[in-house]
């Protein structure tokens, strides 16, 4: 029903094409690593890094829907500890690290040529809609804004496109704020998006992303939370190149915890299976008595042997305890 096949007689080879008004698509990201210091325990795993399955369908040009669920672990633990400040020991059976949870649910309206109405769960513009996309090497690793927790990759809310010919994009969003995995707080604190994206030439983009969201907590020290994030980059069918810097005001919703960032990554493409890529990340963790550095590299190649599928062979490095990395990594795309 939702895909349409099409296959040449007599060859073993099978073309899939998605039909036009409906589909079914995903996507399967795993990798191996293996630590060159013996001190990151375990020092070589498996991952699974996501799965993805969604669906589309089209009703015109102005109506249509998508929903997708991924994998991740959706759980954390806290230390648990007495009026002494002293921990306390506890059991818990944690259950799966791999839980299916809801990523996307959106309802999207065209209104007119200049106008989009978006309302659901709705993938955050602050990083996942376009620098994702422009990396291009999720199955790799996730863009720096996501990787260190800058913001979230999704939420309940409702958005509003204003567009002009391929020049200019202004999207303006009001969500819960408590990203996919949280109910709305029982103080109805929303957060508050503009994001806005320019195309001087067809090669070139700018972007400036920046949002609001007061705290729900009255604690002593929680206050409001606040982005602002911009992105260049340049790309062509051979090459591309894009560097972001982001800021968050009080992490966490936490007065005088500041994070700031930048990010550079890019491409080359030698061949149709061929490509360079690399990446450098520089995190600065302003803390109420100390400030934190982070560096993160990733430097390495991308082999595809059949069309949609995806591997590449990594060096990564994180300053944090010196920890350096070889990657064997995997991408399926249908």
């Amino acid at each position: 029903m939702f895909i349409s096949d099409a296959v040449t007689a007599q060859n073993t080879s099978q073309v899939i094409t998605k039909d036009k008004q409906s589909y079914v698509f995903g996507q399967i990201y795993t990798s191996f690593y293996y630590g060159i210091k013996d001190t990151y325990k375990p020092r070589a795993a498996f991952q699974f890094n996501q799965g993805i399955i969604g669906y589309k369908h089209i009703f015109s040009e102005e109506l249509s829907g998508i929903i997708m669920f991924d994998v991740t672990r959706t759980t954390h633990f806290y230390e648990i500890t007495d009026t002494a400040g002293n921990q306390l020991n506890y059991k818990y059976f944690e259950g799966s690290k791999y839980t299916t949870y809801l990523k996307m649910a959106e309802i999207k309206w065209t209104i007119n040529d200049f106008l989009i109405f978006r309302v659901g769960q709705l993938l955050s513009t602050q990083y996942l809609t376009f620098q994702d996309k422009f990396w291009g090497y999720r199955y790799v690793d996730v863009t720096m804004q996501e990787k260190f927790r800058m913001g979230m990759p999704a939420d309940f809310g409702a958005q509003l496109d204003f567009k002009y010919k391929d020049k200019f994009l202004n999207q303006f969003s009001v969500v819960n704020g408590e990203g996919p995995f949280r109910y709305q707080d029982i103080n109805s604190k929303f957060l508050y998006s503009d994001n806005i994206q320019y195309y001087p030439t067809e090669n070139i983009t700018l972007k400036l992303y920046a949002d609001y969201s007061p705290a729900s907590d009255t604690g002593a020290d929680k206050t409001f939370k606040s982005v602002i994030s911009g992105f260049v980059g340049y790309k062509t069918s051979k090459f591309r190149i894009g560097a972001e810097y982001s800021y968050v005001f009080n992490y966490a919703y936490t007065e005088g915890v500041d994070y700031n960032g930048i990010s550079v990554y890019g491409s080359v493409v030698i061949n149709d299976n061929f490509q360079i890529q690399a990446r450098y990340d520089h995190l600065i963790m302003e803390l109420k008595e100390e400030t934190n550095n982070l560096d993160y590299y990733i430097v390495g190649f991308q082999y595809e042997p059949v069309k949609m599928f995806t591997t590449s062979l990594n060096f990564r490095y994180y300053s944090v305890e010196s920890l350096p990395f070889i990657y064997a990594s995997f991408g399926l795309k249908f």
